[in-house]
């Protein structure tokens, strides 16, 4: 009997452990492209910009990566991902779901990165709420951050140049 009194005990405190854990989501859209052809590298601007993303996210500890298969994308978030020596999740962005992915890591810190008309759109779904317009195709530097601890969340966004 006390044997599982202690089960169930350490299964509400696994349980409510998992409730408190704050997961924080970053997304970006990826670096300026080289050209308009179909699946464009970065250009030199976007080399450049990827190594910013990389220093402004020197000293904070991201768990997970996802990125679409453009090599925009990919090279955006390989450049940050290898600077903390992870590796990055592909995913499809027509079925992208935020809140399937806050599921899959709580408690992570994770990068996203997207493009500019797919980032508002997940953000915009997750949060039930149409609050952010996508992305102008010439705006770059968008960084988006959502927090979520338990029932609360919080969201915002902020440029950097």
């Amino acid at each position: 009997m006390k044997s599982v009194v202690n089960i169930i005990l350490l299964l509400l405190f696994q349980v409510t452990t998992a409730q408190s854990k704050t997961t924080t989501i970053y997304l970006i859209r990826h670096a300026e492209k080289a050209d308009s052809s179909q699946n464009p590298e970065l250009s030199e601007e976007g080399i450049k910009r990827s190594v910013r993303w990389t220093k402004l996210f020197e000293k904070t500890k991201i768990d997970v990566f996802y990125t679409t298969l453009t090599r925009r994308t990919q090279m955006t978030c390989s450049t940050i991902a290898t600077s903390k020596q992870k590796d990055m999740i592909f995913y499809d962005a027509t079925k992208f779901s935020l809140k399937e992915t806050i599921e899959k890591h709580p408690g992570k810190t994770i990068l996203i990165v997207g493009h500019s008309n797919t980032i508002p759109t997940q953000i915009n779904t997750f949060l039930q709420k149409d609050i952010y317009p996508q992305i102008d195709e010439e705006q770059f530097g968008n960084l988006y951050t959502i927090t979520v601890n338990g029932d609360k969340i919080e969201h915002k966004m902020t440029h950097h140049k």
